[in-house]
């Protein structure tokens, strides 16, 4: 098979040798991380989820409102991505989590979906 030796000398690479014994590197313990979850930071990062999508995905969409909503999205999702790192797990993180995954979601059907359908349309 062509290529098998270079995937295998590919995944010692990294690797060290000593008196015929193969060292590999030394892999860092896994920290936990204990911080309990704010509840005042959970429910504004809901109310802005919220409110987001009420004004800027809702019944009347426009471009310039998706963009506006993609832009307040993605950074709200990475801080709650940072947010769930740190944080003890429980029901209300995980929501929290599901909740901005969904929103996304949503905006990108919304930001795909040019004709008017529904009750939703576009001005634009």
């Amino acid at each position: 098979m062509p290529g098998l030796g270079d995937a295998r000398r590919g995944a010692f690479r990294g690797t060290h040798r000593a008196r015929g014994r193969l060292l590999l590197p030394e892999i860092a313990g896994w920290r936990y991380e204990h911080e309990p979850a704010d509840p005042a930071l959970i429910s504004q990062d809901w109310l802005t989820i919220q409110h987001t999508m009420w004004n800027y995905v809702g019944l009347i969409r426009s471009e310039k409102r998706l963009n506006r909503a993609m832009r307040v999205l993605r950074e709200l999702d990475l801080e709650i991505a940072r947010f769930y790192e740190k944080c003890e797990i429980s029901d209300s993180i995980i929501g929290l989590r599901n909740g901005i995954l969904t929103a996304l979601l949503i905006l990108d059907a919304a930001d795909q979906a040019h004709e008017s359908r529904g009750s939703h349309y576009r001005i634009d």
